[in-house]
């Protein structure tokens, strides 16, 4: 699996490639995608978010979700993630 994150403007793209496919969300107003993904990782208490777009942590990692669809995101992911949006 492989995780890239960018950040324009305050649109996120996130791609999620594995062996057998390639995922592409687009996340408006994400210019706190970042710190909210990794509160996640600094606090296992943190409450689901809910803003432009929402993220819910389970067991395998943090579900993000848009009106445009979503996926899930492993937790050994997340810094790589967190690390493409704020590059």
């Amino acid at each position: 699996m492989k995780i890239q994150a960018s950040m324009n403007e305050g649109t996120a793209t996130l791609i999620v490639t594995t062996v057998s496919s390639t995922s592409r969300l687009v996340v408006e107003g994400a210019q706190y995608l970042a710190d909210d993904l990794e509160q996640f990782l600094t606090d296992p208490n943190a409450k689901d978010v809910e803003r432009h777009y929402r993220i819910v942590p389970d067991d395998k990692g943090v579900s993000v979700q848009t009106a445009q669809g979503g996926f899930t995101l492993p937790w050994r992911h997340i810094m790589t993630t967190v690390n493409g949006l704020r590059a």
